[in-house]
């Protein structure tokens, strides 16, 4: 038996991930037992006692930590969204009319890889520095989970200024709460902004060194390709984007309707969230609940729901001016979808 973690109860299954079943994911925070679950196998339990971290590599002589020396630091707390770069890997055919993903292993997401949380911990430039390093340029966590495509733990590559950011933590709590083990406990990294293959779980190790840290992952997966294949550099940051709060498609009763979503952009808060019903005009939609450096927007608005068919888009525009695009280009690995969504909403009744 696949053993997730948590209760996979109101979730779809794909393989060894979670999706919830709804879109309904809160506005401050999404609470625990409704948030995503993206992992290539089983989650591991792990016990605190024993857990250890060990940071080595070449810029470094080594040390080896236990979870009383995390704890032993000061504890930095960082409300963050946190996103799959699949979430929406679906769209590219249903919207994008681009072919399935020809990997059987990638997650089929719609739009549910995605959660809003509270995180504490000490800062990852608080752990390194327990470690003498010198000359680092990449730091490379390192996961517990075996049962990975690569046949190897998890590894990302993060260069030193993002792993020196103040909001890059390794996280103990999650919402208030130690670790579950589905969401990486009893330690994981927290990469805010940035696509969830960066914030590691069931963090084992951290190799600091001065070049490239190599793996599948950060070499071949997570990478920006453009139609023909070819690499345009590392997927890090999540562009502009935002989604309604809907099942896919929604079926609602007619009349007047508050529809809700999420509006996101990594690093920047939300200028303007706009909404548009078939071929109507676009209209402004309320900005409500948290809109800061890491966490996402929710928005809402208001609508009258005829009988029928309808297609309900909407388009985020962040602080530096970027607005979600018309049409993205196909990317041969489905990630980082953030094109406007025409969401399909039939009105019963």
């Amino acid at each position: 038996m696949t053993s997730f973690g948590k209760s996979p109860t109101g979730f779809r299954r794909h393989g060894t991930s979670l999706e919830p079943g709804h879109m309904n994911l809160g506005s401050e925070r999404t609470p625990i037992d409704s948030f995503f679950v993206c992992s290539a196998g089983d989650a591991p339990s792990i016990d605190p006692g024993a857990w250890r971290l060990t940071i080595d590599g070449d810029a470094t002589e080594g040390t080896i930590l236990r979870l009383a020396d995390l704890e032993s630091l000061p504890q930095h707390r960082v409300s963050s969204w946190l996103e799959c770069a699949g979430n929406g890997r679906t769209l590219y055919e249903l919207v994008g009319g681009h072919p399935r993903s020809p990997r059987a292993s990638d997650t089929p997401w719609l739009l549910g890889a995605m959660g809003m949380a509270d995180w504490a911990g000490p800062r990852l430039g608080d752990v390194l520095a327990l470690a003498d390093y010198q000359d680092a340029a990449f730091v490379g966590p390192e996961g517990s989970d075996l049962d990975n495509p690569e046949g190897h733990p998890v590894r990302m590559s993060i260069p030193m200024d993002k792993a020196f950011d103040p909001d890059t933590i390794v996280a103990l709590e999650m919402n208030g709460e130690p670790l579950t083990a589905a969401h990486g406990a009893p330690a994981r990294m927290l990469v805010p902004g940035w696509v969830g293959a960066y914030s590691v779980k069931w963090l084992h190790r951290i190799e600091v060194s001065t070049r490239w840290i190599p793996s599948w992952r950060a070499d071949e997966y997570y990478v920006r390709r453009n139609p023909e294949g070819d690499k345009l550099g590392p997927a890090t940051a999540h562009p502009v984007k935002s989604s309604l709060a809907l099942p896919w498609p929604a079926t609602l009763r007619p009349g007047p309707q508050e529809i809700r979503g999420y509006a996101r952009a990594a690093g920047v808060a939300i200028e303007e969230v706009e909404y548009r019903v078939d071929d109507g005009a676009w209209q402004s939609a309320r900005l409500v609940g948290p809109n800061e450096r890491w966490t996402w927007s929710p928005f809402e608005f208001d609508w009258t729901a005829t009988p029928g068919n309808h297609l309900i888009r909407t388009r985020a525009t962040d602080a530096r001016g970027q607005t979600q695009p018309r049409t993205i280009p196909y990317n041969p690995r489905t990630i980082l979808w953030n094109a406007i969504i025409p969401h399909p909403v039939e009105i019963t009744g």
